[in-house]
């Protein structure tokens, strides 16, 4: 509805005007607020931002300039009006306005702290990717593996295929992945990236032939065989940069705002009673050891 783009327009682009007396000329005069041609041109710089820049060029035409002047006395109207009813001082504004203002806080406090100080120059940046050459290797393996409950387990098919048992035997009829394991325990091809990190690191360490010690992963404990590797060019520093800048800048804000953080926590005195809560939401009985969250319902069994 069109009505609505007002209050979202209100809270966006708040007029900026002056009451008093200026010599300047005026363009909007909406009672005792005037809007002067520097204030107009504010106002539409600050909207041409929120417009893509094919536009741009249209907003400096005299019929879209009228129809902005025209928005801009439909909102002036609209927010004297709610300063009349007094809705600025309602606590569904209040509470707004105190949320808006602390995150413009925090979002300062943080680009000075962080954003402006935390850097990582390109020679940071080139002497990552040539010490980390395995993080850009475009090989690919083909492996197998097992998959057990526990590493107990693991340990024992260790033992069993230092007895010279099958590794495509002892798959088929212990591991837990019952797709790799009819086929033997064959992954097919493996490449960096396709699976979690755990599994992926270790099998890049192998040999083709050897085997791995157990892996532990969130599915159990793996024991890997690579069976063969594609060796293909390494990806180009100049192809890798862009994201790794911006992955090793995360990582040094991350560590500098945990920093900061933990930096102003030893300075101040904190409290957390952890017996408080959960706190329940409003209109529900807090919950009490030993009973139900809820009385039951007539009928249902105590």
């Amino acid at each position: 509805m069109a009505w609505r783009r007002w209050g979202i327009l209100a809270g966006v682009a708040v007029l900026a005007a002056c009451t008093g007396g200026s010599d300047e000329q005026v363009v909007v005069r909406v009672n005792g607020t005037r809007v002067t041609v520097a204030d107009f041109r504010r106002r539409l710089e600050a909207e041409r931002e929120r417009v893509p820049a094919h536009l741009h060029a249209l907003m400096e035409s005299a019929d879209v300039q009228k129809r902005y002047a025209q928005d801009l006395v439909r909102r002036e109207i609209l927010l004297q009006e709610a300063t009349r009813r007094q809705i600025e001082s309602r606590p569904v504004v209040t509470d707004r306005v105190r949320q808006v203002k602390e995150q413009m806080m925090l979002q300062t406090l943080l680009k000075e702290e962080i954003g402006d100080k935390v850097q990582v120059p390109e020679a940071d940046v080139r002497a990552y990717y040539e010490s980390h050459p395995g993080e850009f290797s475009r090989d690919r393996l083909r492996a197998g593996h097992i998959l057990v409950r526990t590493e107990a387990e693991a340990q024992q098919i260790l033992e069993r295929l230092k007895g010279k048992e099958g590794f495509e035997a002892l798959a088929r009829r212990l591991s837990l992945d019952s797709a790799s394991g009819a086929k033997g325990g064959d992954l097919g091809t493996v490449e960096r990236g396709s699976t979690v990190p755990e599994f992926e690191e270790a099998a890049y360490a192998l040999k083709v032939g050897e085997v791995s010690a157990p892996v532990k992963t969130r599915f159990g404990y793996h024991i890997i065989r690579v069976t063969g590797r594609e060796v293909r060019p390494a990806t180009p520093f100049a192809e890798a940069r862009e994201g790794l800048e911006k992955r090793l800048l995360g990582e040094r804000q991350q560590a500098a705002f945990e920093a900061f953080v933990e930096g102003l926590k030893q300075q101040a005195t904190v409290e957390v009673r952890e017996e408080l809560l959960p706190i329940p939401a409003p209109g529900t009985a807090p919950a009490v050891p030993g009973l139900p969250a809820t009385p039951p319902a007539p009928g249902e069994a105590k």
